[in-house]
């Protein structure tokens, strides 16, 4: 092979290199969007189930036991 022909292939992976490179910074950068995005949305539902359960009324107190009546028959 000749001085050119391996200098052209190896600016064609040179070129594919950077193409890859590109397409991953661009997928990097989609995913980032994405986890803050989903950040966000974990911290209003988070901030949505605090509000919830303060405004939630307390349990009613339990009734008071009630004395045990004497069984009939025994």
């Amino acid at each position: 092979m000749s001085f050119w022909t391996d200098a052209l292939r190896a600016l064609q992976q040179v070129a594919l290199l950077q193409h890859k490179v590109e397409q991953a910074l661009t997928t990097a950068e989609e995913a980032r969007r994405h986890s803050i995005e989903t950040r966000e949305r974990v911290i209003r539902l988070e901030t949505l189930i605090d509000i919830a359960m303060k405004r939630q009324p307390a349990a009613p107190p339990a009734p008071p036991a009630l004395p045990e009546s004497p069984q009939a028959g025994s």
